[in-house]
């Protein structure tokens, strides 16, 4: 309708000079969908309602701008928040956990006549190879120090051509050694089938579960792994006099390592699991990493190589990357094999001088918090949460043996198994997205001036084509 009247003025106007501005708003108003602007331009309009109606206009166009500014401001603050979003997800939909169990003295040391053999290690070198291997027996990343007394070792030279990681690997406790009377789901199953030898911060271990990634849909005690640890003290390293016991650590597939879990000879443990997942949407990525603060699969940032990024691989990079700065070698014995040159026999005293300094993890604005001391600087790691990220809540149960059934060896039994069959989620968005801001920006065009894109359409067309087409035709009519 207003497209019918604009054509019939401009095919009125070469027989007419007269026409002006307000001719071509009043025909523009007469078919506008702006509420005002056709009472604004109204022929029969006194003025004194003319100007009522600009005020009121004007007034409507001020809450509009400003409200508008508002919504972008925030827009533009990004905030997000976090809500449940799922409180009955089935423990099915994700893979039982990694569980890793090592025990506290790391080395079968009756196969240690053995390895000398093999090594061609001389009686001369005999009892600094048995050192270096007790200190291996007690070793875990911050625990370095078991190494200070090498630095004096004028021998030390002469077994720096043996790869003690190999060795280490071949003196570590085999599955048939460690664990005994496994099940899975209620089913016996051989421990060696389902058990296989795992590096961790630990040293050489022994893990179920990372390849196979089996899920578990049963629920409660006897229903998830079960497993006897052996702990067959006669065959310790005489030289290690620490407490003796297992650990154990549980953690999601695809993760390096977690808090470990200590267990006592003696006792048997219940370890109940309780899952809780925490996602951020995709609306959320528009952020960068810093604003969100989580880190999804697609960006790139510095992880353990050929491994997915996560929190505690990237915190598992960031400890190779400080051995590398203090002794330009890495410990490979604790990580999956990567390009970080291995440390040997002759860089592990540097790692026990500079032990002091891999103590404490301090992300960025903590290192007021972590490190306590200027003797102690820490490792600086700036690694962000996932943003898809598993929690595993591990509720642990300690029963003593009684007196009269204990294990000579001094074994326990372990049972790790699912609490509940439901997980909680929990979801971060954005508090006020994209799609907020168009619908918000649409209600406030609608409150003050009851107008809706297509509208807002029309002000173009008008604005951009008869407007111009106007201004020409009037200046084509002036140079006849």
């Amino acid at each position: 309708m207003q497209s019918n009247r604009l054509t019939s003025f401009k095919l009125a106007w070469p027989q007419s000079q007269r026409q002006s501005w307000t001719q071509l708003l009043s025909i523009y108003t007469a078919g506008a969908h702006i509420h005002g602007f056709y009472q604004l331009f109204w022929p029969t309009m006194r003025q004194r309602m003319r100007i009522l109606w600009a005020l009121a206009l004007m007034s409507a166009c001020y809450v509009l701008i400003y409200v508008s500014y508002l919504l972008a401001e925030r827009f533009q603050r990004r905030t997000i928040h976090t809500i449940v979003s799922n409180s009955h997800w089935p423990i099915s939909s994700i893979a039982f956990p990694v569980v890793i169990v090592c025990n506290k003295n790391r080395l079968n040391w009756s196969r240690v006549p053995l390895i000398k053999q093999r090594y061609n290690i001389s009686d001369k070198q005999s009892p600094l190879f048995e050192r270096v291997l007790s200190a291996y027996d007690a070793l875990q990343f911050q625990h370095f120090q078991v190494f200070a007394e090498l630095a004096a070792e004028p021998l030390l030279h002469t077994l720096n051509h043996l790869n003690f990681t190999q060795i280490v690997t071949e003196l570590a406790w085999r599955c048939d050694e460690l664990l005994a009377d496994c099940s899975w789901h209620t089913q016996s199953v051989d421990c060696c089938e389902v058990f296989r030898p795992r590096r961790v911060l630990l040293g050489a271990c022994l893990e179920f579960n990372e390849l196979e990634q089996r899920a578990s849909i049963e629920v409660g005690k006897g229903k998830g792994l079960r497993a006897r640890l052996m702990l067959n003290a006669a065959l310790h390293a005489p030289a290690n006099a620490l407490p003796k016991g297992f650990v154990l650590n549980i953690l999601e597939p695809t993760v390096w390592f977690n808090f470990p879990i200590e267990l006592l000879p003696h006792t048997n443990v219940d370890i109940g699991i309780t899952a809780v997942y925490h996602y951020y949407d995709e609306n959320t990525y528009v952020l960068n990493s810093k604003q969100r603060e989580c880190l999804h699969e697609n960006e790139q940032f510095k992880t353990l190589q050929n491994f997915n990024y996560m929190l505690e691989n990237c915190q598992a990079e960031c400890q190779q990357l400080y051995m590398l700065r203090y002794c330009n070698c890495s410990l490979d014995l604790f990580y999956p094999p990567s390009n970080h040159k291995p440390c040997q026999l002759a860089d592990l005293p540097c790692l026990a001088a500079n032990n002091q300094h891999l103590q404490n993890y301090a992300e960025p604005g903590e290192e007021a918090f972590v490190v306590q001391r200027e003797t102690e600087k820490g490792m600086h790691c700036d690694c962000q949460l996932n943003c898809k990220s598993l929690t595993l809540l591990t509720d642990i149960y300690e029963h003593v043996q009684p007196i009269g059934v204990q294990q000579q060896n001094g074994s326990i039994m372990m049972d790790v198994y699912y609490k509940r069959k439901d997980i909680l989620v929990y979801k971060t968005s954005l508090v006020y997205s994209w799609l907020d801001l168009i619908v918000s920006f649409g209600g406030i065009c609608q409150l003050c001036l009851g107008c809706s894109i297509i509208s807002l359409i029309e002000l173009c067309y008008f604005t951009l084509v008869d407007v111009p087409f106007f201004c020409w035709t009037r200046f084509a009519l002036q140079q006849r």
